[in-house]
């Protein structure tokens, strides 16, 4: 085989591969839309029952982990949870898949259901990143020494009973972002679990002088 017919070998073999490739990802992006799309019509349905309402597209939502990436907003919704408000919402978006000299390119799907619970007795910030492996929560910001000994552990025992979201509370407003949409059927639940966690957080912070943190 001369170096003619080597390159037109692998020039086919690449040319195979990139279809191959194509032709997964294309069925991996449909299975998010489907799983987006249901995510949304969960929120719409969950919008008749009593408590909660539909939120106009006009009407700003917390964004969670969604803030930094260009997004489209689904589906939203709000209600109360224990006397807070609260606020879910479906997100999706696409981010590049690599980069080649430099430029984006490609693209990958992102999806979020963020719930947020308004919590103006936390004047602080917290940012928990999910459990990877064998390893617990990441956390950083004034808030973070809070979360320590048995808060902790209160708090692991709360955000493990779902998908372990990742966690930012910020000027008053606790998100809690989930990857999988089909939590979206339990937003009741998600609020629930939410307050609990914020219900922790308050009463530590209440529990420690000024400066003692």
């Amino acid at each position: 085989m001369d170096l003619l017919q080597i390159v037109i070998v692998f020039g086919v073999f690449f040319l195979i591969m990139a279809a191959v490739y194509s032709i997964i990802n294309a069925g991996q992006q449909s299975a998010l839309l489907r799983s987006v799309t249901a995510a949304a019509g969960a929120l719409r349905r969950q919008a008749g029952e009593p408590g909660w309402r539909q939120v106009p597209d006009d009407e700003d939502v917390p964004v969670g982990r969604m803030s930094a990436s260009e997004r489209t907003r689904r589906a939203a919704v709000a209600g109360t949870c224990e006397g807070r408000t609260v606020r879910a919402a479906v997100f999706s978006s696409m981010v590049p898949s690599g980069r080649y000299q430099g430029v984006p390119h490609g693209g990958v799907a992102v999806l979020g259901l963020v719930v947020a619970v308004d919590v103006p007795e936390l004047s602080g910030d917290l940012r928990m990143d999910p459990p990877k492996a064998s390893r617990g929560y990441e956390m950083s910001g004034g808030l973070a020494p809070l979360v320590a000994g048995d808060t902790e552990k209160k708090l692991l025992a709360q955000l493990k009973s779902y998908q372990p979201p990742a966690v930012d509370i910020a000027d008053g407003v606790a998100c809690f972002t989930f990857t999988d949409m089909d939590l979206a059927e339990q937003v009741d639940e998600l609020a629930g679990l939410a307050c609990d966690v914020v219900d922790i957080l308050v009463d530590v912070r209440k529990s420690v002088p000024p400066g003692g943190e």
